[in-house]
């Protein structure tokens, strides 16, 4: 499966991005195309947890289910799209002094239909940097002071 890595530094605790990146109900609010959130299974971060969502991918607009499957309180939340598209959305946060080291990995498989519209595997693959790229930016924007 194609993967995608971008990390920033950012001026706030690992606790507090670590609270932000795994509470799926604020995610539309940093993730582009990332259109809505539903029926959250439990309302803290916890393995096997489980949400709904509905996912604009560049024009195809995706809907399924997700559900956590690591948390480690201020250090790591991972969670795979278990249907929809097949993906797992991983963030690190690692101490940097008093700034976190905010790493997101996702791995993805694309869909065919997808893929026949971008011609090549390789566009999709810069698209989908750019947009992890800017899911980083966007979690820096919101937990940085001003």
């Amino acid at each position: 499966m194609p993967t995608v890595i971008e990390s920033a530094v950012i001026t706030a605790p690992p606790q507090k991005v670590f609270e932000f990146v795994s509470d799926p109900k604020r995610a539309p609010t940093f993730v582009p195309g990332l259109n809505r959130i539903s029926n959250l299974s439990a309302p803290t971060p916890q393995a096997g947890r489980t949400w709904e969502f509905e996912f604009n991918w560049f024009g195809l607009i995706l809907s399924g289910k997700s559900e956590c499957k690591r948390c480690e309180p201020a250090r790591l939340y991972q969670f795979q799209t278990v249907s929809g598209a097949r993906s797992t959305w991983t963030y690190r946060c690692e101490p940097e002094g008093s700034q976190t080291r905010l790493t997101l990995e996702v791995e993805y498989e694309p869909p065919q239909n997808l893929l026949v519209r971008f011609a090549a595997q390789s566009v999709l693959d810069k698209m989908n940097t750019n947009r992890a790229r800017e899911t980083v930016a966007n979690l820096k924007a919101l937990l940085e002071p001003e």
